[in-house]
């Protein structure tokens, strides 16, 4: 019997299209390939081509989402995304797949522009009552309001308001390096979400869904040395540890997860999705939402999966068979 064509998104627009190489590398590894045919489809601005497993190019149509063997055009049945960033993780290529009648796993067009904003994110989750902290948005080309941000106080966050890895983001602690941290912002987005700083521990939770059993992953704890959790802590430093599980009084585990599930829930999230908390002792704060968490080998999300026993196999290939099941 012929194996469904599984389509496997990498690359993307942004700083991240490293990473999602290794997240792409990561899924093709764990589909079963006695049922499943992968093949990567790489997404850059100027082209996308579509290569298999071993490196071998085959001619691609992105009208049709379709690879060519020599037998005529063969179409995609399901898409896996591994992008982070755009245009994976803001809803342009689910709306594409939308219009192609082709299944993903990640939430859809709405699902992913919103949670791809950082401010529309919180804002979203303050209207819901999580708690969140303070913030103000900042757009290229206008008035910046001065009392809003001394309003804040310091320290402050200063974010793209859209874009991943900690890219651009900068802890401010004095107001005159501000300036200097919103240019930095905006090299990445027209926008730039400017935070209160809160003090406790960083505390992330995986949640996931297939089908519609809605789970919660065991928690990470992540300390590192470095003022925050930026891209050298997760990507380079030797010193940052990803505690998982994370070691909290029962209490705090059993908030940190019914309070990821249901930001998870009214979000509208599907598959996986990481929520990101800060513990200050006694009250948990939401700071952010990733929809296409990072799934390399030092990525959090595999751990979370093999802490709690279900592994990266199960899940992956779970989500396909979900996927095919909604084309039926």
């Amino acid at each position: 019997m012929k194996r469904p064509l599984i389509a496997i998104l990498r690359g993307g627009y942004s700083g991240e299209s490293v990473i999602s190489h290794q997240s792409a590398k990561r899924m093709l590894e764990a589909l079963d390939t006695a049922r499943f045919e992968p093949c990567f489809v790489t997404v850059t601005r100027g082209t996308w081509t579509s290569e298999l497993a071993d490196g071998s190019a085959l001619p691609f149509d992105r009208g049709a989402f379709a690879i060519d063997r020599g037998q005529g055009p063969e179409p995609f049945v399901a898409a896996l995304i591994a992008i982070h960033g755009a245009p994976g993780e803001d809803g342009k290529l689910q709306g594409y797949l939308d219009m192609l009648g082709v299944p993903y796993q990640t939430g859809d067009v709405l699902n992913m522009s919103l949670t791809f904003s950082k401010f529309g994110t919180v804002s979203f989750l303050r209207q819901w009552g999580f708690p969140v902290s303070p913030s103000v948005l900042l757009r290229r080309g206008l008035p910046v309001p001065h009392d809003e941000l001394a309003a804040l106080g310091l320290p402050v966050f200063v974010k793209p308001d859209q874009s991943g890895s900690s890219l651009g983001v900068t802890k401010v602690k004095q107001a005159d390096a501000m300036e200097a941290a919103l240019e930095e912002a905006f090299k990445e987005c027209d926008s730039v979400m400017v935070e209160a700083a809160v003090t406790g521990r960083e505390l992330t939770c995986g949640v996931l869904r297939v089908g519609d059993d809605v789970r919660a992953l065991p928690i990470c704890e992540i300390r590192t040395s470095r003022e925050f959790f930026d891209y050298e802590a997760k990507y380079h430093a030797s010193d940052t540890e990803e505690i998982v599980p994370a070691p909290l009084p029962e209490e705090v585990t059993r908030l940190v997860q019914e309070r990821s599930t249901a930001i998870y829930r009214v979000l509208d999230c599907r598959g996986m999705a990481r929520v990101d908390h800060f513990w200050t002792g006694e009250e948990l704060i939401t700071i952010e939402v990733n929809t296409t968490p990072g799934f390399s080998a030092a990525s959090i999300y595999p751990k979370m999966l093999e802490a709690d026993g279900i592994g990266v196999p199960s899940v992956i290939n779970g989500m396909v068979e979900a996927m095919l099941q909604r084309a039926k």
